[in-house]
């Protein structure tokens, strides 16, 4: 009987740790929306993990306008706007203070490295000279859904990722 007990035992704990398994969380992509980027720099923006999952309408090779969208479990984490045009985009502190396109909280001007640069509590956008088939410039913003408006927590974390990511996304596009 106390056999026939520790194998029973032994048996639902095995099947516990195999189902425990199959809920782990999937691991972070090493490329995000065609850009490849550390999974240490995006990991902090797609917290809590999950099932991630991506839907993205970028052509590089057209240059259109176009979104990109990370989701975890099937929540919006992380929006991605990348912008082709001709010309410098305008004031981005303004954009980043009134526009529903860019909008963040608590929006200051930092240097990435690149021609212009705003940082907020929930994301960043950045501009950079880029030449492709519609124009000579190029932005891109990074919205982080899963962040607290009201917090400053995450500000560090996405500042090093629209660091490393602009980069990244420039050297795709041929211009970095």
């Amino acid at each position: 009987m106390r056999r026939a007990l520790t194998a029973v035992t032994a048996g639902g704990a095995l099947v516990l740790s195999l189902t425990a398994c199959d809920t782990a969380d999937e691991a972070i992509p090493e490329t995000i929306c065609g850009t490849p980027v550390s999974p240490d720099l995006s990991g902090p923006l797609l917290r809590p993990h999950g099932k991630i999952a991506e839907g993205n309408r970028v052509d590089r090779q057209k240059a259109r306008t176009a979104p990109c969208v990370v989701t975890v479990d099937d929540k919006r984490a992380l929006n991605f706007r990348f912008a082709f045009h001709d010309g410098p985009p305008g004031d981005l502190m303004a954009y980043s203070r009134e526009s529903t396109v860019i909008g963040l909280t608590e929006p200051a001007r930092v240097d990435l490295g690149f021609e212009d640069s705003v940082l907020g509590n929930e994301g960043a956008t950045a501009t950079a000279r880029c030449k492709t088939v519609t124009g000579d410039h190029f932005t891109l913003t990074v919205q982080v859904e899963r962040a607290n408006k009201l917090k400053q927590d995450l500000r560090p974390a996405v500042e090093a990722f629209m660091r490393a990511y602009m980069a990244e996304t420039l050297k795709t596009l041929g211009c970095g």
